[in-house]
């Protein structure tokens, strides 16, 4: 855990929703300008960015790509600073000869940490073209214990409930989740939210992009969400591009988890036993595994 909390009980969270064109760091960066705008002209502290933010996904990472994409991080890293944010948002990140879909949260002008995302998407060739994180990210912001998942990450609840033992108050997800799931991607951040009794910041992109492994289009409903711990979304938005806005107020994570009191209901020991009968089969399955090759969806 890095970062050092503060008591910030009350503020607006905000999804910064766009079209991420592939490869047009330009032009994604005059779209998160506006959104950061509009975003900060409504009063929001906590900023969440779509997956992959300032390139999309692309199958080639050349020099030119690359340093644009470093370039874009830090612009975005000035405007937390100049604005007074937290930002968290998902790009590319080189190291070595490996390729991270990396989500960093930045908080006045200071790198808290980064995240590199752990379930990469292989119905849309996602592990061809990038590497495996295998570290949560649980960060002390000024506004509450923040944790990340990366869009496919949602699907994995594991990884979640670990944040709801470490205190997570809020979870961030950028992503860009296609049209032809929304219903999973609404469903799961407000299970995410429910199940853990915390806040869910889903922020999803708009626009088409083709699939990487099929090359027919996919479309994207923007539909980002911000989802309080009771499960109730507090706001959510639509295929525009745009700033979605709520106010956080971090009493109802201690509220919900005294009524709700799951955390003590809880049976460690169960679900270590459990866990134990179901390791052969769970490895035998995964990749780590050699197990079960990925189905041929194109979509999350």
């Amino acid at each position: 855990m890095t970062g050092t909390a503060d008591n910030h009980e009350e503020f607006l969270a905000a999804c910064v929703q766009f079209d991420v064109r592939p490869g047009d760091v330009a032009a994604n960066c005059a779209a998160m300008r506006t959104g950061v705008d509009e975003a900060v002209a409504a009063g929001a502290k906590l900023l969440v960015l779509p997956e992959l933010w300032a390139t999309s996904f692309l199958s080639t990472f050349d020099e030119p790509v690359v340093a644009e994409a470093e370039a874009a991080e830090q612009e975005l890293r000035e405007l937390s600073a100049a604005h007074g944010l937290v930002i968290i948002a998902s790009n590319l990140e080189v190291s070595g000869e490996h390729v991270y879909n990396t989500a960093r949260v930045h908080q006045r002008g200071q790198l808290l940490g980064s995240y590199r995302k752990i379930h990469l998407f292989s119905p849309n060739a996602e592990n061809r073209f990038h590497s495996t994180g295998d570290q949560p990210l649980v960060v002390a912001t000024e506004h509450g214990l923040l944790g990340v998942l990366i869009c496919y990450d949602l699907r994995f609840p594991e990884l979640a409930r670990y944040y709801f033992h470490r205190g997570v108050e809020l979870l961030a997800v950028p992503g860009q989740w296609p049209e032809a799931r929304s219903q999973h991607w609404r469903t799961l951040l407000r299970a995410r939210a429910i199940e853990n009794e915390m806040f869910v910041i889903g922020c999803n992109r708009t626009g088409q992009e083709p699939s990487q492994k099929s090359g027919d289009p996919m479309a994207f409903p923007g539909d980002s969400r911000i989802i309080d711990p009771a499960g109730e979304v507090l706001a959510k938005g639509s295929g525009e591009a745009g700033a979605v806005v709520a106010p956080i107020e971090r009493r109802k994570v201690r509220t919900v988890r005294r009524i709700l009191p799951v955390g003590r209901d809880q049976r460690p020991s169960v679900y270590r036993q459990l866990f134990d009968e179901a390791w052969d089969s769970m490895v035998q399955q995964s990749r780590e595994g050699g197990g079960m090759a990925p189905t041929s969806y194109d979509d999350n």
